[in-house]
């Protein structure tokens, strides 16, 4: 099990990157569709900010599972008022900005431009829907400023446990850390593979907590760790929470494999088509139909 999850985080880390495959192998069937036959609801997946996770990559498996739900998936080469307007949801998976891409150490730019956020937080007010997901550094760094406008802050990090088990987090109702909530009402228990953590506001509804076995650790350089490094309590943060927003919705998450499906070094099942993670693809859909419900 150590040398299982040793080799886990060589991959996750910047050296290995591209031995993170997606699983399109992997078979999704949703047995009640959300709509019987295509429906004209859209929703767009940023590909405009050096996104790790893009439709036609990381986040593949993603959109063939809203397509089987009955949705339509759009990829989005920019952020405007003009590719914002046919959206029902707008998701948004590990954007980055162009100084990262390939440098993992801070400072962190920021992916979005100040532009970007005002039309996004104002499409949301007026009734559009936000999945915002960001992973360990740098990718929770750079996604700050648009989780800020909504009033969340993401700690660019990583959180880890004490031990080496496998999958890295696991959220459960029957532990105490996954909580009853319109996306939970059907779900047990969820599987995670390391990312980042979330400050909320007040209002907002958090869906799970870390295992108190956890540490939030926040280095100069990603994957380098010493006995100098950051650390953060893991009390006061959260893994995922969703909240209304004006006349929309947002659900903000620290962490994307779980939302996807991939295969690291040829062998490792990450995500919802992990055999350790059997609710996570309902956990999906359902996070999906949240924000789709009026």
């Amino acid at each position: 099990m150590k040398l299982v999850f040793r080799l886990i985080l060589c991959c996750w880390g910047t050296i290995s990157i591209a031995q993170q495959e997606v699983d399109l192998d992997f078979t999704i069937v949703v047995k009640e569709p959300r709509y019987s036959n295509q429906s004209d609801v859209q929703v767009g997946i940023d590909a405009s900010h050096n996104n790790l996770h893009t439709l036609e990559g990381g986040f593949a498996p993603f959109g063939n599972l809203l397509r089987a739900d009955g949705y339509q998936l759009v990829s989005l080469a920019k952020i405007d008022e003009l590719t914002l307007k046919p959206l029902k949801i707008l998701v948004i998976v590990n954007a980055l900005h162009s100084s990262n891409v390939g440098n993992w150490k801070r400072p962190i730019a920021d992916a979005f431009s100040k532009n970007e956020i005002d039309k996004i937080e104002i499409w949301v007010k007026n009734g559009g829907r936000l999945l915002l997901i960001a992973d360990h550094m740098p990718y929770a760094g750079a996604a700050n400023s648009l989780a800020k406008k909504f009033g969340f802050n993401y700690l660019d990090g990583f959180v880890m446990g004490s031990t080496e088990t496998w999958p890295p987090e696991s959220y459960s109702k029957q532990r105490g850390n996954l909580f009853e909530t319109e996306i939970t009402e059907n779900i047990d228990s969820l599987a995670g593979f390391t990312g980042s953590a979330l400050v909320i506001p007040n209002q907002a509804i958090t869906i799970a907590r870390f295992p108190l076995t956890h540490r939030l650790l926040i280095p100069e350089v990603a994957w380098q760790f010493n006995d100098n490094t950051t650390t953060h309590p893991i009390t006061d943060v959260v893994m995922g929470a969703i909240m209304k927003y004006g006349k929309g919705k947002v659900a903000i998450f620290t962490e994307a494999a779980m939302f996807t499906a991939q295969i690291v070094q040829n062998r490792f099942k990450v995500g919802f088509n992990s055999p350790r993670a059997p609710q996570n693809l309902q956990f999906v859909l359902n996070t999906i139909h949240w924000l789709d419900n009026d």
